[in-house]
């Protein structure tokens, strides 16, 4: 019987283990994604506020 309990504690463990390297991982690997998506985001608004015409010099 003390086999099992040897068993399940090392694979409740050796689970646990995983499961928190890889939401590290997941976690830092999503960061960097999102700070891309912000950066590609900024980017795309700048070149378009330069490509469009300024509707203020229409109105006067």
């Amino acid at each position: 019987m003390g086999f099992w309990i040897d068993f399940w504690t090392t694979f409740f463990f050796v689970s646990l283990a995983i499961f928190a390297g890889l939401a590290v991982v997941v976690s830092v690997g999503g960061f960097f994604n999102i700070r891309s998506l912000f950066r590609t985001l900024t980017k795309q608004t700048g070149l378009q506020d330069e490509t469009a015409p300024d509707k203020h010099d229409d109105e006067s």
